[in-house]
């Protein structure tokens, strides 16, 4: 059942981010390269300290490995189809800079459990930017569906990670399923806002 739950997981994670690499492909979007480099980097780097702490458990971390997988796609698909040059912002800059930080740390001191925390508070950060702009936002910039399907997927992997006994993947989905709820609820929130106006 553990692994069925885990299949699930990763068909609805690959099936949302695919739908969003079809709008690239299509150019019906054009996401920032800059954005998807750190959030690939954070996955990324969060898979690698998860694989070392949990023995290389891939079946209660589905959504870890899947997300980490869908973010590394994106950028490609990005550098490839709406390419329009590389420049970071800021934040990103400093996003990155504490990823490097999160690997001396690791490197320091071996250990992957508590760099694997600290890179999921870095993935929570990166949220921010998104936030920010739903909350300045007039309509709604993202995919409703892709972020609902996101929620999906996390809340049915909180079932292998919490039968496996697998702590750090069990914080991953807590931590994706209150995140990504924030987000869908800030959507909800714009989209009612223009129904209300109109209707004015």
């Amino acid at each position: 059942m553990k692994e069925y739950a885990a299949l699930i997981v990763a068909m609805i994670w690959l099936s949302g981010h695919a739908f969003y690499i079809y709008q690239i492909v299509r150019k019906k979007i054009f996401p920032t390269l800059s954005t998807w480099i750190i959030f690939s980097t954070a996955t990324g780097l969060g898979l690698a300290n998860y694989l070392v702490a949990s023995n290389k458990d891939i079946v209660s971390g589905v959504l870890i490995a899947s997300d980490a997988f869908a973010s590394f796609v994106v950028v490609m698909m990005v550098a490839l189809f709406t390419y329009s040059g590389l420049k970071f912002k800021p934040f990103e800059k400093y996003y990155l800079v504490g990823a490097g930080f999160i690997v001396l740390f690791w490197m320091i001191t071996g250990s992957a459990f508590i760099a694997n925390l600290l890179t999921q508070t870095l993935i929570a950060v990166g949220y921010l930017p998104t936030i920010q702009n739903l909350i300045r936002a007039e309509k709604n910039p993202e995919s409703l569906v892709v972020w609902s399907l996101d929620i999906i997927a996390a809340s049915i992997s909180l079932y292998p990670a919490i039968v496996g006994g697998n702590l750090l993947a069990s914080i991953y989905s807590v931590r994706a399923v209150i995140m990504l709820s924030f987000v869908v609820l800030l959507m909800i929130r714009l989209s009612i806002k223009n129904k209300g106006r109109n209707k004015k």
